[in-house]
């Protein structure tokens, strides 16, 4: 007997199944063409199982600074820049153009976080990054490298998670580190899914509902509801919705205080969230009931019932929003729906499939993807609803996200597969790869696998270290170059010995040139406003190995080789 369960914890091995902590080894990930990210454990007592509900909210109002050092003149900086400007297609986002343009022919030499370089002095960080880069630029140019440096911005991405011990932690999405982590509401009622937008989260714990601010943890207000809540919050325009046992949504204010809340009635019970229209400035929202409608509502200004809709068969998974105020549900009389959210109400089309759905679908591009009850999973096109696979996908258990064109899932068996998203296609069936559980992402080429534990693992593809976009952004990529930058620095009217360096190496260098250089270059720098000798800080001599951009003559990482997200 011990002979076959040691066979068994090697085989587990071989296959890449970490034994010790249950997540998937780098091995495994590797045959995926995957990598890690990080993986962190989250604050519950009981692992996964403790764990009431796990956000992914996309924060556009507190981006994510990156300076970036490339080549100049590569026409790969340039086809970056010209998307994100806004050159993009239906299902190829900014980000996803700018992070293949930068990394397909290696002429991204090195990119850092700005909140990863520590202020020096007076220097703010970005001017100390700023600073950093054009020594380094500097330095490449000694090598016969003409560089450049820019400041890339993207929405920064937040996963929130909520145990049933009351712990609220908040953790940076593409790095793992804790932004902060508070206690809340009470342990002995139950905790039920998060309200989250880029502001605020909201906390169902019994009949209270607590606003949090979304950045900084603090508890803003706690309203007690009149009901019993049934599932959790959604934020939704100016007001936050709660569905109620018994029937009607309770509708409360999220920011002003003066309005007051009020019970929208409607005929049936809510049987999932209401979920509300991915589009910039909608606040439109749609739910189905028991008695077989399903409801749209306008939750902007005045809230209102736009309209109601008979379905074939109780809808009762949570719906699908998706751009363009379209949702997208199936029925229990397998009946698939795509609406259009006007004041009028459009159905978009009406498909039937002869099979019971219970899943909420997942939209991605104009694909529709939907789950019946007999976990085969069916691919329909969102404009006319037609099937865009040959046949459906047998054995499906959930859908966890999409990378690269490929889509993961879970089987009825708890293993995963990868998909072809086009085709439909099984591509391969990883052994090594079973999650306890995972966090459903629908909006970057991220998946985020839960162990039983409830430590988190975030893996992405190889080479793609900034996230993709699946949806429409507000406030999209941003690049902006050195020569930008300097538009706004003073002129400097150093001697011509100073060359190119834009701090200019005579009198009026700012970093002095001589003795009084604050960073002690002295004459042998040359050149170089930081000085070449043994002195600086940042050993800008050819062979110091201390310059933190990688000082020696080989083209290593400049910035040590080490994961630019900080893990």
């Amino acid at each position: 007997m011990n002979r076959i369960i040691a066979t068994f914890l090697a085989s587990l091995i071989v296959l890449g199944v970490s034994v010790a902590d249950d997540l998937v080894s780098t091995t495994a990930l590797e045959h995926l063409g995957l990598t890690q990210s990080w993986a962190r454990p989250v604050t519950a007592p009981w692992g996964v199982k403790s764990i009431a509900d796990q956000k992914l909210v996309v924060m556009e109002n507190d981006p994510v600074e990156f300076i970036e050092i490339v080549e100049s003149g590569s026409p790969q900086a340039d086809a970056a820049d010209a998307a994100a400007a806004g050159d993009e297609a239906e299902n190829a986002p900014a980000a996803a153009s700018a992070s293949e343009a930068e990394d397909g022919d290696a002429k991204l030499i090195t990119r850092l976080r700005l909140d990863a370089i520590p202020a020096n002095g007076h220097l703010s960080p970005r001017e100390e990054a700023e600073r950093r880069a054009n020594n380094e630029i500097r330095r490449l140019k000694r090598k016969g490298i003409e560089a450049e440096f820019r400041i890339r911005s993207i929405p920064r991405v937040n996963l929130f998670s909520i145990s049933d011990d009351g712990t609220l932690e908040s953790r940076d999405a593409e790095t793992g580190e804790p932004i902060w982590r508070i206690q809340v509401g009470n342990p002995q009622l139950p905790y039920l899914s998060l309200g989250a937008d880029q502001d605020h989260l909201l906390v169902v714990n019994g009949s209270n509902i607590y606003q949090v601010d979304a950045k900084t943890g603090e508890v803003m207000s706690e309203v007690s509801t009149i009901g019993a809540p049934a599932f959790g919050a959604t934020i939704a325009g100016e007001f936050v919705m709660v569905p109620m046992i018994g029937g009607g949504i309770e509708c409360y204010p999220l920011r002003d205080p003066t309005i007051d809340p009020f019970l929208e009635k409607v005929e049936g019970d809510a049987l999932a969230l209401p979920v509300k229209s991915p589009d910039v400035g909608s606040s439109r929202t749609a739910w189905g009931t028991d008695r077989g409608f399903v409801y749209v509502m306008e939750m902007q200004g005045v809230p209102s019932l736009l309209f109601r809709l008979k379905t074939d068969g109780i809808v009762s998974s949570r719906i699908a929003a998706a751009t363009g105020n379209r949702f997208f549900f199936g029925s229990e009389g397998g009946q698939v729906y795509g609406i259009e959210a006007t004041r009028s109400g459009q159905v978009l089309w009406s498909q039937p499939i002869g099979e019971p759905f219970y899943n909420e679908p997942l939209v991605f591009g104009n694909q529709v993807l939907l789950r019946s009850a007999y976990g085969n999973l069916f691919s329909l096109d969102t404009a006319t609803g037609a099937l865009t696979w040959e046949q459906p996908l047998r054995g499906v258990g959930e859908l966890v996200g999409v990378i690269d064109g490929k889509l993961y899932l879970t089987t009825l068996s708890g293993h995963c597969e990868v998909v072809d998203l086009a085709t439909g296609d099984m591509v391969f069936a990883p052994r090594g790869l079973q999650p306890a559980d995972f966090v459903v992402n629908a909006m970057t080429n991220r998946l985020y696998l839960v162990s039983e534990e409830g430590d988190v693992q975030c893996v992405h593809a190889i080479g793609e270290d900034l996230p993709t976009f699946h949806h429409e952004l507000e406030n999209p990529v941003s690049v902006e170059d050195s020569s930008d930058t300097k538009k706004n620095q003073p002129t400097n009217n150093g001697n011509a010995a100073g060359g190119n360096d834009p701090f200019g190496a005579g009198g009026n260098d700012p970093f002095g040139a001589g003795g009084n250089d604050p960073f002690g270059g002295g004459m042998q720098g040359g050149n170089d406003p930081f000085g070449a000798g043994g002195n600086d800080p940042f050993g800008a001599g050819g062979n110091n190995n201390n310059d933190p951009f990688g000082g020696g003559e080989a083209m290593e990482d400049p910035f040590g080789g080490a994961n630019p997200f900080g893990n």
